[in-house]
């Protein structure tokens, strides 16, 4: 496990370009979720800049599943901003605004292991939750169930249509 977790770190020190990574401290580790709907293990990389904020970006994979291609996408989801972090600021250009239908994985299946729902707040933290670490959307799924959205990338959360009489479809 920590021979994994050190290739992925290394695999992001990799894409992330060397005026980011001054600064930067990345720990990555794999985190088991005690969550019977959610992936049974992620793979946490933390991004910490001394000036900075401290960001995780999780996988729902574990760390000797996770490519190149894997951090790259996360690394381009529109809520990653590795400049402004780096001087501390929040992240921006989320793609979805409250009340907007939408699905969050919450399986493992890619196929079935969706759930219709409305976003219900925008970067959504918890008390117990660090300095500075917020995730983008807390959703109200359409059973009742809140839950957030941990990054703004379709892996994690999609657009959805709401239809007459029904939950959320995607398009």
């Amino acid at each position: 496990e920590r021979r994994e977790c050190e290739r992925v770190k290394q695999l992001a020190l990799n894409i992330i370009p060397e005026a980011i990574q001054v600064g930067l401290h990345i720990n990555v580790a794999q985190v088991a979720c005690g969550d019977p709907t959610c992936a049974p293990i992620d793979t946490v990389i933390t991004l910490t800049w001394q000036e900075g904020l401290s960001k995780p970006l999780g996988l729902p994979m574990t760390a000797a599943e996770v490519t190149t291609e894997h951090i790259q996408y996360l690394l381009e989801d529109p809520t990653v901003n590795l400049e402004g972090w780096q001087k501390g600021e929040e992240f921006s250009n989320l793609r979805f605004e409250v009340n907007d239908a939408v699905e969050c994985r919450i399986g493992e299946d890619p196929i079935t292991g969706w759930a219709p729902g409305k976003v219900l707040k925008l970067m959504y933290r918890e008390d117990n939750w660090p300095p500075g670490v917020c995730a983008p959307y807390q959703v109200e799924l359409d059973d009742g169930r809140l839950i957030f959205a941990p990054h703004d990338i379709d892996q994690v959360i999609r657009k959805g249509v709401k239809t007459e009489g029904e939950g959320v479809e995607t398009e």
